[in-house]
């Protein structure tokens, strides 16, 4: 009887190897775009992204920056707000009121602040009154433009502050 040779263990030619190079090459290139931003003059990197550049409103005026994040507030101290603009060219106010929540108890203050789309910056304070509380219906009004404008809303809480609300104000959007 004739034996054959024990089968010997096949090779396989390493098809995968250029296809991981690849990969691992993407994934190097790729590295770059996802590294933190380090903010002009330093300070703490702001993640993957970077905040745009001001526009330009159609009047030609200088716009407002774009919003940024906000922050959730937790539950138990969440407070409610209303922003509204008047649609009158003539008075385009821009009011903050108060209007409660469960946290109303321990709110310290609401700082707001419009960014005109003039250039102008003002900052307005809801703050404790005597009665060592903000009360529901307790408002800032603000002169506002006929572009559009960005209001920021910071509320503290048990000492620490929390950005709200930051949302841009077209006066053409409104009625």
């Amino acid at each position: 009887m004739i034996m054959a040779p024990p089968a010997q263990p096949t090779r396989m030619t390493p098809k995968i190897a250029p296809v991981l190079i690849l990969i691992l090459l993407a994934l190097a290139l790729g590295e770059g775009c996802t590294s933190p931003v380090i903010p002009p003059g330093g300070g703490r990197p702001s993640g993957g992204t970077q905040a745009p550049p001001a526009t330009q409103a159609q009047s030609g005026t200088q716009g407002a920056i774009y919003p940024g994040p906000v922050v959730t507030v937790p539950a138990n101290y969440d407070i409610e707000i209303q922003v509204n603009r008047n649609p009158n060219e003539i008075h385009p106010d821009i009011t903050v009121t108060f209007r409660g929540g469960k946290g109303q108890i321990f709110l310290k203050k609401i700082l707001a602040t419009v960014v005109r789309s003039d250039g102008q910056v003002i900052t307005k304070e809801i703050d404790q009154p005597e009665s060592g509380q903000i009360s529901v219906g307790d408002y800032v009004t603000f002169v506002g433009t006929t572009g559009i404008d960005r209001v920021i809303v910071v509320v503290t809480i048990l000492g620490k502050d929390y950005k709200i609300y930051d949302q841009n104000l077209d006066f053409n959007l409104h009625p």
